[in-house]
């Protein structure tokens, strides 16, 4: 049940976010390079984003999903934050399971 809820939230905001990204063509790449970027800083400071969304637009960077640990909801904002390129964090996690 768990699974089949995430997996519809996920293709539910894959799907709204989507035909935005592909709108402006001019900065995808970058968006594509911080969205990484965004996920390798994370990893650096202990944070795993493997049930996490991370989307970028012009350097403002949204995180959706859920971290195991409270405390790790933070420190992926703060981590994305630190990332060059990156104008603000909308950090939309929660702690799972």
């Amino acid at each position: 049940m768990k699974t089949t809820m995430t997996s519809t939230l996920a293709l539910l905001i894959a799907g709204t976010l989507a035909p935005a990204v592909h709108a402006d063509t001019g900065s995808s790449a970058s968006d594509r390079q911080i969205e990484h970027n965004v996920r390798v800083n994370a990893a650096r400071h202990g944070v795993g984003l493997s049930h996490v969304f991370v989307f970028s637009r012009g350097g403002a960077v949204t995180l959706v999903g859920w971290v195991p640990q409270h405390e790790d909801v933070a420190m992926a904002g703060q981590s994305a934050a630190a990332v060059d390129g990156v104008t603000s964090v909308n950090n939309q996690l929660a702690r799972g399971r």
